[in-house]
């Protein structure tokens, strides 16, 4: 029992848990702030949505480093630097009303420059703390944190949404408090190389590209987070329009139903991961999140949206999970720079979504379909070509499966031997 607690709940892996957590909880808050943004600084839905791209593309921009800098001058070094420059931004924010719009847009931006050098370190960090056999089961843990957090910060902003400065002030001493963590409790998980340079780090990001798994991994990713965060970055200012109406706090409840759920099923889905291969349960996830999409087409009511984004809750845990063990296993001894790619370029789906369907959303609504609906039409689509490329990573075959296989096949008789298995 005390081995099988040290292997899932380990000091470092605590550390991680936490991290985990306190990184993504202010990212989805402005998705719940859209209305009362509005209000407080006296602009348009379409310049409060600028928040997500000033957040996510040097977020995006950056990691495409990061998780290679972390290959070679360690992970510890990368997360402490990250949300030092992460926490700065959070207390900006908390400031913003007595200075302007435009500071809380410079804000959010040195939020997407520190959270670069967090996001797709951490899961690299989780990686080489865990072995192949157990890895899925772990990642659920870590997603299970991850998605308490994404659901929790819309719900937060919505409950406190005419006093939402102060999550701000409150998250960013929890960014200060997670760099002191990995500081002193985290010691570098691969050793560091002190005579790397730029030169190295972008061959080291061309081979990586090079490879047809990791075009194929972060093309799937690019087009879930466009497909998906495209409708939600519009759903808060959707809901609180006719026919809905909503409050602040109904709004930030539908959008956290989908996290709430999320929170139960990444354990679970960590486990199917392992048993069933990460090929059939992003596959699993992505039919699950276009049905609910189709749901979400029809809706008119609090019941209807709140299924609809239930089963976008479990959707999603299913799809994200088995695609963020893959970032870390198409290639082992480079997992920081496929994490890096992989995490970059499905943040710019997050990033762009929002640049891309405004003038959709505001200017192409019809008498029979309004702008919002006409934005979830265009997302059905996206979400419908992923599925060749699911269907492709699901058969790649892992470095440390085909180990694990080997090694089974040493201890097994000749007689009963089976052929080697893919993802």
């Amino acid at each position: 029992m005390r081995s099988a607690v040290y292997r899932y709940a380990n000091a470092k892996l605590l550390t991680m848990y936490f991290a985990g957590f306190v990184g993504p909880l202010s990212a989805n808050t402005v998705l719940a702030l859209v209305p009362v943004l509005k209000e407080t600084f006296g602009i348009d839905v379409g310049t409060v949505l600028l928040a997500i791209p000033f957040l996510m593309f040097p977020f995006a921009f950056f990691q495409l480093f990061s998780g290679t800098l972390s290959d070679n001058y360690g992970r510890r070094l990368m997360l402490t630097v990250g949300f030092l420059i992460y926490g700065s931004g959070l207390l900006v924010i908390g400031f913003s009303p007595m200075l302007g719009f435009w500071s809380f847009l410079l804000a959010r931006f040195v939020c997407g420059v520190g959270y670069a050098f967090i996001g797709p370190v951490l899961p690299a960090v989780v990686g080489d703390l865990t072995e192949f056999s157990y890895r899925g089961k772990v990642m659920g843990i870590y997603s299970s944190v991850n998605t308490s957090a994404i659901a929790l910060g819309p719900l937060l902003a919505g409950f406190f949404a005419y006093s939402w400065w102060n999550i701000y002030f409150m998250m960013g001493i929890m960014a200060y408090t997670s760099m002191l963590l990995v500081w002193f409790v985290l010691r570098d998980t691969k050793p560091k190389n002190n005579n790397y340079n730029l030169r190295q780090a972008l061959s080291d990001l061309r081979g990586v590209c090079s490879l047809r798994s990791v075009v194929a991994l972060s093309a799937a990713g690019f087009m879930g987070f466009f497909s998906f965060m495209g409708v939600n970055s519009f759903l808060s200012d959707a809901l609180s329009r006719p026919p809905f109406n909503f409050q602040p706090s109904t709004i930030g409840i539908i959008l956290s139903i989908g996290g709430g759920i999320g929170i139960f099923l990444s354990p679970i889905s960590g486990y199917l991961t392992d048993r069933f291969g990460r090929g059939k349960i992003a596959y699993t996830g992505l039919s699950a999140c276009i049905f609910s999409l189709f749901l979400m087409l029809v809706a008119r009511d609090f019941v209807v949206l709140a299924i609809s984004m239930a089963l976008f809750g479990i959707g999603g845990n299913l799809f994200w999970l088995p695609l963020n063990a893959l970032s870390v296993e198409l290639k082992p001894e480079k997992r920081g720079a496929v994490s890096s790619i992989f995490n970059g370029i499905r943040f710019f789906g997050y990033a762009s979504a929002p640049y891309l369907l405004t003038p959709i959303y505001e200017g192409w609504g019809t008498v029979v379909l309004s702008g919002f609906q006409l934005v979830i039409a265009l997302s059905i689509g996206v979400a419908l070509v992923n599925i060749p490329i699911i269907r492709y990573l699901g058969r790649q075959e892992l470095p440390e499966s085909l180990k694990v296989l080997k090694a089974e096949k040493e201890k097994t008789p000749p007689q009963t031997r089976e052929a080697g298995s893919t993802v």
